[in-house]
């Protein structure tokens, strides 16, 4: 025999299994919650198997619903006026439950309650939404088979969508917890023992508060609070249960706050007193979770910082100690300079040897189209920085542009601007595609690694097409003027290089007509600490939209304006390309 057919069998006796636990679950549950009827024989504030179905379809799979539907249909078929009433209230049973499982499955909801998204999902949605399927159904059908009169349908449908709500609020959170005990840290004695010392607080407050003609029931909330704040889903799941169960029971007895109610009165505050259970102790438990897994991210990032930043360390030593060296001959020489005018003449002269040596000494001459670039380094402490710009010809007439930005100021960022504007032309020469020019200096940026952040703008220009290919990865957009219509650019766009390990990079096409001018550049060209971004680019916008004829006298143009301070913050650098008209005299 095949092991195919003899794995069958076995999936299947699994399957049976299942679906025969979940209908026994949902049966007995059934009785308990029965034995606390309020209206008729078959409505009660607390309907554990609404609980119990959902939690077997968000773990099990939704394949459970025979098990549920048989059940359900068992369940009513005793207390019910017929056959079809008794079947009607069982497929309002079986369809709230699995609505709402796919409703919760459609928002990403996680069966460990481990963020907010979720708590709120399974209260909101899971509960108070999804149950008033089986309200509706069930208290329509009582009336429809003369169960109960039209008159009392409000309170029917209340106190049904109460108790079809409560199993989802206490019971479905406890038995999703059950599973986290073992795929989770093992807890140590000190916490089992807490773990019980606020179960039995959580016990004698809800009993007391439930007892007291006083409205205390909100006197429960701080245990639950210490459940989830401590134990989170493992302990604030048994908690609310227990909360929740003892105030039904005080509902159902009309003990307490709930005496001398009308029912429709009850079954507000009763699941008022519910939702604000769960909402608070799920709530507050993911909450928790979600700061200790950014705690355990943030330590984890902080180890892999540290380790990269030695490594860096280790690379750089052979070029501080060179650097030292030229130091120290350099203040030989000069010694009839003071200490300050040495420093400046020093960092002048890196200055100056970096810009001649990282940026293009001149445009490329490519038939058929105007290039033009400029690149004003940052007035302050005259810092080299991470700007810079590059103008690829490439095979078949096609023309690369690049800007790009790293982040900070200094060697670092300018080291980094020589790798990256290398790695940019090999690429391109290699495959001139803008995604797959990005991948390649992705993963030159996420090997090295970089401790700096990169931004990078690529532009693949077809004279023969008329058009471009762009991808963006956190840049400034790209500023297209053909005539009248001057707007930004604002497909293919992706995060700055170096913030995730992983991204698929996609590229956007625009055409350009001849005559038309594409403008690239950096944030230093827009961006001033008395004013947002925005304003900056609706100001680039504004000046370059009045239609200069030179591609060079809009260059001079745009720098002259911007920014408005005349003190230049970072570096701007900025290219320009005009593919010449039809009717251009040029060869």
């Amino acid at each position: 025999m095949s092991p195919l057919r003899l794995r069958l069998p076995a999936e299947l006796r699994r399957t049976v299994a299942a679906i025969v636990l979940v209908g026994a679950a949902y049966y007995l549950g059934a009785r308990l919650g029965l034995s606390l009827s309020l209206v008729e024989r078959n409505v009660t504030p607390l309907w554990p198997p609404s609980g119990i179905a959902l939690a077997a379809f968000l773990v099990l799979g939704r394949s459970m619903w025979p098990a549920v539907a048989l059940a359900a249909l068992a369940v009513n078929l005793p207390i019910s006026a017929g056959p079809l009433p008794a079947l009607f209230t069982a497929v309002g049973n079986t369809l709230a439950p699995l609505v709402a499982a796919i409703v919760l499955e459609r928002v990403g909801f996680r069966r460990h309650l481990d963020s907010r998204r979720d708590a709120l999902a399974i209260v909101f949605l899971g509960a108070l939404a999804s149950m008033t399927i089986s309200a509706t159904i069930g208290a329509t059908t009582l009336v429809a088979s003369n169960a109960i009169s039209i008159d009392q349908l409000a309170g029917a449908w209340a106190v049904w969508w109460t108790g079809d709500a409560m199993g989802v609020l206490a019971v479905a959170p406890f038995l999703l917890c059950i599973p986290l005990f073992w795929e989770l840290e093992p807890w140590p004695a000190a916490r089992w023992l807490e773990a019980a010392a606020i179960l039995v607080l959580t016990t004698v407050l809800a009993l007391w508060t439930a007892s007291s003609g006083l409205s205390l029931l909100f006197l429960v909330l701080p245990s639950l609070g210490w459940a989830s704040w401590r134990l989170q889903l493992r302990g604030a799941a048994p908690a609310a249960l227990t909360a929740s169960l003892i105030a039904t029971w005080s509902a159902t007895h009309e003990f307490g706050p709930f005496a001398g109610t009308s029912l429709l009165e009850k079954m507000l505050t009763l699941q008022a007193f519910n939702a604000t259970v769960a909402l608070t102790s799920f709530f507050l438990a993911a909450l928790v979770t979600e700061r200790m897994r950014f705690a355990r991210a943030l330590m984890s990032a902080a180890a892999d910082l540290e380790e990269r930043v030695k490594t860096r360390t280790a690379q750089l030593t052979a070029t501080n100690d060179r650097l030292r060296r030229e130091i120290h001959q350099r203040y030989e020489t000069e010694q009839q300079l003071t200490l300050e005018e040495a420093r400046t003449r020093r960092e002048h002269q890196i200055a100056e040897t970096l810009q001649r040596s990282l940026l293009p000494d001149r445009m490329p001459d490519i038939p058929g189209v105007t290039v033009a670039a400029r690149y004003v380094p940052a007035t302050a402490d005259l810092h080299v920085g991470g700007d810079w710009y590059d103008v690829i010809p490439l095979r078949g007439g096609l023309v690369g542009l690049v800007i790009g930005d790293v982040a900070g100021h200094g060697l670092q960022a300018a080291a980094a601007m020589a790798q990256l504007r290398t790695a940019v032309r090999a690429y391109a020469v290699h495959d001139p595609s803008p995604v797959a020019v990005m991948n390649g200096v992705h993963e030159l940026v996420h090997q090295l690694p970089m401790a700096e952040m990169v931004t990078l703008l690529y532009v693949l220009y077809d004279p023969d097409a008329g058009t471009i290919r762009f991808t963006n990865a956190g840049h400034p957009p790209a500023l297209l003027i053909d005539g009248g219509d001057t707007r930004y650019l604002e497909g293919g766009l992706a995060p700055p290089l170096g913030v995730l390990a992983q991204w698929d990079y996609a590229e956007a096409t625009q055409a350009v007509r001849p005559g038309a001018t594409l403008l690239l550049y950096t944030d230093g060209l827009v961006e001033e600490r008395t004013l947002s971004i925005q304003d900056g680019l609706d100001r680039l916008l504004a000046e370059a939209s009045g239609g200069q004829a030179d591609l060079e006298a809009l260059c001079d143009h745009v720098l002259s304006v911007l920014p408005e301070s005349g003190d230049v913050a970072d570096d701007i650098a900025l290219v320009a390309l005009r593919p010449w008209p039809d009717t251009d005299p040029r060869p």
